[in-house]
């Protein structure tokens, strides 16, 4: 096929040589008078063709106006506007190249040509393209879709490298993409590009009668490599060795010979291994672009991924009735994502289109080795079906490394070496293990980032799928045992306290052990697994869960986990304990009732207590102190945190101190003492300022130093404080942004800016975060906390409907109905009047107050009611419910003409503010002020 490489090359009947040029994506052959790209010619005038020789002779340097008017009109008078006009027709056409913007710079008093440019010779005439030299590159059949720019940059390589490897996985496009390259670059390469196929050879030995067969270079001795020699002596020319892996020692011998001893001589080879010659350059083929997170996506934002480009173009010529719509992106698009991003499986799957529904397709994934079949009838033996592409890869490996292929296929993510070693088991040396790892890494079987502190492992769902096959059921076991005890050890090993003040970035960490978590947690909790490691792991991934927000997941998996332990012995009552700690935690954060909430971590502690594991009492304590106070019980709040601080007298713990800390503020701030609560407050700021660090909390959950500051807001603005309390509550967004975990900067929002905005009167930045609370909290799917963020965007729009207790259940319900008293439900009231006195107690009198004088018949019970609201709040130092109340009774006053009484009630309380005269309760106070 092609040309017969053992001939003269022909040339044309007037054939002028000369030097031909190559920038960018463009050839340019002056005595042709033909520029291209991409192989086609484009339509150029000749003076813009003069202008443009002059600027590619003289690249890098200006060629001034009058030059180029003097070389490109030698025997004319012309204004430099006709210059411009070729100019800009030159630029239009440079526009249509990835690389050709910006080719021709302006610059002061002329003009400079700024792409990197290499010369070839050129024996091009007009009547003969530069695109006409000898090859025997085969046509290819398959598309090249999203692989311009890789196309661009090999091109490019090959001018500055003498050996370029094209490495990657079976059916990643390699071959496709290799000739493309090859034809890219045929006008370089006068005597032209010889394509050499190893794929059907067997025998290492014939790789140099292999070659000099595709030169056309006749054998005559044992040796072929002379024949190779004296006919590629002085040649320009490019060797394009295709499928070297099965061959691919002798490959790098004959490579690095033929290279050093003939300098015009380049090679650009394709292999699932480097070569590992002298010189190489390799260059890993990556697969197409493809969605990470395919819902959701519309018809256009799929097709900028190349894979789905792919799809949709292989599937119309199946099916030309085939078209991609928004109501089907997300299903091609998930099926792109599920293969990798894999040409050939694209292909595969795009194939059966005709015949079956898309998101049956999809389902099939699972068996794929029998859903993509349906390879073209032309192509090689290994590339008709995926299992042959991925048979013929794993044939080519040492038994040894198939084994330790086999092992890692238990992984369902990234996974660093020490992982790998710690499933692989005690079969190999730890340094014959690494050689192994490395070995199906250059080998392209495994994929590897190393952009992180180590390099993160990881096989294409694919070849996971198929080495999973070749696996017995013993070594499925022993592999899953050995993975299932791994994720375990890593769970403990990264399960600090979040008080640590460890600055490592924890939530990237365990992005990356989620996948394998999940499959270790169902192989332990299958018949053959291990009950017990199975709720060990789910014990311990409390963390992730908070990291990674995947409390719908977990509450789900939990629920099915304790509906079936009653049946199961349980030989670990800690791990349960734990379980039921994740449980708790899981549904407090699907918003499932707090009561439910409030069980789950009873029974953590009584498993705790019963198993005298101070550490779990201590863990389930503090859960149930956070849940009390959503119920609005402080008393028992209160009560849970000076239990904590007995058995925090154990513990040399900074982070257990902080913690017990943070309890009683939150606590004594429930209670309305806020002084009490402010002083403990004031303790954990001087410790967070330590300059050792310690007190800078990072992690998951909610950090102390971010949930500490919404406490803190609303305590100055209780004492009379609003601009402090703005900036507190500020500054607490701003540490979770810094945090950048979602958990964070809802609660920041949710307990903290919200609420003080909507007390001081700033109703547009109350909106404003609202909206990024319910942004956040669905993105992440927080429950809680967007149960919160519905309530603030229905009492800033005046539709919170009042009737009924919010889901939030009563911290909500008395929040909201301090934000507007006009969302106050009964039971809140109802809470005011007759239940414990809590931080919210004078504001709920001073509203049943208030609705009772809306009613117009009730104004002594009204008065009895604020009366009792001011005692309420003078008791409590809350100078800014005294205020409201105040204004109320003054109103009342006003109302029965007790002027004197009016002002005597509200002035000495107005007097006491030093700051925020602006804010909506002080300036509706000195109206009423001004009126008397």
């Amino acid at each position: 096929m092609g040309a017969n490489f053992g001939e003269p090359k022909a040339t044309g009947a007037t054939g002028v040589s000369g030097v031909g040029y190559a920038f960018g994506e463009f050839r340019f052959s002056p005595e042709a008078r033909n520029l291209s790209l991409w192989g086609e010619s484009l339509h150029l005038g000749s003076r813009a063709l003069g202008i443009l020789r002059v600027l590619v002779e003289r690249a890098g340097s200006v060629v001034t106006v009058d030059e180029l008017l003097t070389l490109v009109w030698p025997d004319t008078t012309v204004e430099e506007t006709n210059l411009r006009v070729q100019i800009a027709a030159l630029r239009k056409v440079f526009a249509r190249g990835e690389q050709g913007r910006g080719a021709i710079e302006t610059v002061p008093r002329g003009y400079r040509f700024t792409l990197p440019v290499s010369r070839w010779a050129d024996d091009s005439s007009e009547a003969e393209s530069p695109a006409e030299h000898t090859d025997n590159l085969p046509a290819v059949l398959a598309t090249t879709v999203g692989r311009a720019e890789t196309i661009a940059r090999l091109a490019r390589l090959l001018t500055e490298q003498r050996l370029v490897t094209i490495c990657g996985p079976g059916g990643v496009g390699k071959t496709t993409v290799a000739i493309e390259v090859a034809r890219h670059c045929l006008p370089r390469f006068a005597d032209g590009i010889c394509f050499v196929d190893f794929s059907s050879i067997a025998d290492p030995g014939l790789v140099t009668s292999a070659i000099a067969s595709a030169l056309g270079v006749a054998v005559h001795s044992n040796e072929p490599m002379a024949g190779v020699f004296s006919y590629l002596h002085k040649k320009r020319m490019l060797l394009l060795l295709d499928t070297c892996e099965h061959v691919v020692d002798a490959v790098a011998s004959s490579v690095e010979l033929l290279l050093s001893q003939l300098s015009h001589l380049r090679i650009l080879a394709t292999s699932r291994e480097v070569l590992r010659a002298t010189g190489e350059w390799a260059y890993r083929l990556p697969s197409l672009s493809h969605p990470t997170h395919p819902d959701g996506l519309t018809a256009a934002d799929a097709l900028s991924y190349s894979a789905v480009d792919l799809f949709v173009q292989c599937a119309r010529a199946t099916c030309d009735q085939f078209e991609l719509q928004d109501a089907n992106a997300a299903v091609v698009a998930a099926i792109c994502h599920r293969l990798d991003g894999m040409p050939l499986a694209i292909e595969f799957a795009a194939a059966r289109v005709g015949e079956l529904a898309l998101r049956e397709i999809s389902a099939r994934l699972d068996d794929r080795f029998n859903t993509l079949t349906r390879g073209r009838r032309t192509a090689l033996p290994r590339h008709k079906t995926l299992a042959a592409t991925l048979e013929w890869s794993y044939q080519l490996l040492p038994r040894e490394e198939q084994a330790m292929l086999r092992q890692l296929s238990v992984f369902r993510g990234r996974f660093t070496a020490d992982a790998a070693l710690a499933v692989a088991g005690t079969r190999w040396a730890r340094s014959t293990a690494l050689t192994y790892l490395s070995n199906l890494f250059s080998k392209s079987l495994l994929t590897v980032d190393v952009g992180g502190e180590a390099p993160l492992y990881r096989l294409l769902d694919t070849t996971r799928a198929f080495a999973a096959e070749q696996r017995t059921a013993e070594e499925w076991h022993e592999a899953s045992l050995r993975h299932a005890t791994h994720m375990l050890a890593s769970l403990k090993e990264f399960d600090i306290d979040y008080e640590s003040g460890d600055d490592r970035d924890w939530t990237e960490h365990h992005r990356t052990l989620i996948d394998d978590l999940r499959g270790a947690i169902a192989w332990a909790l299958s018949e053959s697994g291990s009950r017990d490691l199975g709720l060990q792991l789910i014990g311990n991934a409390l963390q992730i869960c908070y990291a990674l927000s995947l409390f719908d997941e977990c509450a789900r998996r939990l629920k099915g986990v304790l509906e079936a332990t009653p049946e199961t012995p349980v030989t670990d009552p800690l791990a349960l304990g734990r379980v039921w700690q994740m449980y708790g935690h899981a549904m407090w954060q699907t918003a499932e009732p707090i009561q439910t909430v409030i069980g789950a971590f009873r029974t953590t502690l009584e498993l705790a207590r019963n198993a005298g594991s101070i550490e779990q009492q201590r863990q389930a304590l503090f859960s149930l102190h956070l849940a009390f106070a959503q119920n609005g019980d402080y008393a028992q709040c209160l009560s849970v945190a000076k239990e904590y601080a007995s058995i925090a007298k154990t513990f040399s713990s900074f982070g257990v101190a902080l913690r017990h800390q943070r309890m009683m503020a939150v606590a004594l701030h429930g209670t309305g003492e806020q002084e009490g609560a402010r002083a403990y407050v004031a303790q954990m700021l001087t410790d967070e300022a330590d300059p050792a660090g310690k007190g800078r909390p990072r992690g998951i959950r909610v950090s102390t130093c971010v949930a500490i500051r919404p406490t803190l807001a609303r305590i100055l603005w209780l004492q009379g404080y609003p601009e402090q309390a703005w900036e507190c509550a500020c500054n607490g967004v701003e540490r979770a942004r810094a945090i950048d975990q979602p958990l964070q900067v809802a609660w920041a929002i949710a307990f903290g800016v919200v609420p003080v905005a909507c007390w001081m009167g700033k109703i547009a930045e109350a909106k404003e975060f609202a909206d990024l609370l319910l942004a956040t909290s669905l993105e992440h799917s927080l429950i809680l906390n967007y149960r919160f963020g519905q309530a603030y965007q229905a009492v800033l729009d005046g539709t919170f409907d009042a009737g009924g207790e919010p889901p939030g259940g009563p911290y909500l319900a008395d929040l909201v109905a301090t934000m507007d008293e006009g969302a106050a439900t009964e039971a809140a009231l109802m809470r005011g009047e007759h239940g414990s006195e809590t931080w919210c107690t004078a504001e709920m009198l001073r509203i049943r107050a208030a609705r009772l004088l809306a009613q117009g018949d009730a104004d002594d019970d009204a008065e009895a009611l604020l009366q009792r609201s001011l005692d309420v709040a003078r008791r409590q130092k809350a100078l800014a419910w005294e205020l409201r109340t105040a204004t109320t009774l003054a109103e009342l006053w006003q109302r029965r003409s007790r002027r004197t009484d009016a002002l005597e009630v509200l002035s000495p309380v107005y007097e006491r503010f030093t700051e925020g005269f602006d804010t909506r309760d002080m300036v509706r106070a000195a109206a009423i002020l001004k009126l008397n």
